[in-house]
């Protein structure tokens, strides 16, 4: 749960980037193609039925209709997203955090459009609607740049190594992590334990960054305040 805290409190950076450049662009856009828009808008009863008229339709497209299901959306999507790619960074396909982000941002402009979501509100034609998308694919690359960047700032990476991982095994806040590196928050502190039969544990070794409270005890709390190792003999 630590590293998908880090990842959302990087996702909240990542997703203000990305709804703003999205909610920015479409409003660019519709401006730009205000004359289409309008058009479009004579054809819809809604915003032609007095006192309503397309240009009041055009206002409420450009101050609420964005704001409110496509920046807002976005930015939700931006942390939960974010918030994922801490808690499966080891699953992630690829090596470095750009690149484990750029998965994860794919993911989420697949979720976007398979939802409807960043695009359609704005948009009144297929070709308008192709050009939010391209435009939603840059942004995105934007987006994985900031989480991933922010994300390594937010976690440190530690190493739990053991002479004997089907015997002696670590597991840290009851998850198993024998062999494995993992991304912990920054500062963060954990309970690991090791199996607690006589004979099977002696010591906790550390380094780097890693600390522990009793190096002697089989159950301790270990400190993470940089990147480092923690290894059972």
């Amino acid at each position: 749960m630590a590293s998908g805290l880090a990842g959302a409190k990087a996702g909240i950076l990542g997703g203000i980037f990305f709804a703003a450049a999205v909610g920015l662009f479409n409003i660019a856009l519709l401006e730009a193609l205000s004359s289409n828009v309008l058009a479009y808008f004579q054809t819809v009863s809604i915003c032609t039925t007095p006192p309503t008229t397309p240009g009041d339709c055009f206002s409420t497209l450009i101050t609420a209709d964005i704001p409110s299901l496509v920046m807002f959306p976005v930015a939700v999507l931006g942390i939960v997203f974010g918030a994922l790619y801490g808690m499966y960074f080891e699953f992630l396909p690829g090596r470095g955090y750009p690149i484990k982000a750029l998965a994860m941002g794919m993911l989420m402009l697949i979720f976007m459009i398979v939802f409807d979501l960043a695009g359609s509100t704005s948009t009144t034609d297929v070709t308008q609607l192709g050009i939010v998308r391209v435009f939603d694919a840059v942004a995105m690359v934007g987006y994985t740049l900031i989480i991933s960047h922010y994300y390594r700032k937010f976690t440190r990476e530690v190493d739990f190594q053991s002479p004997d991982p089907s015997r002696l095994k670590i597991t840290v806040d009851g998850k198993n992590y024998t062999g494995k590196k993992k991304t912990l928050s920054i500062s963060s502190t954990h309970t690991v334990r090791a199996p607690s039969e006589s004979g099977t544990f002696h010591e906790w070794l550390v380094s780097g960054g890693v600390t522990v409270l009793d190096s002697k005890s089989f159950e301790t709390t270990m400190r993470v305040d940089g990147d480092g190792l923690l290894k059972i003999t």
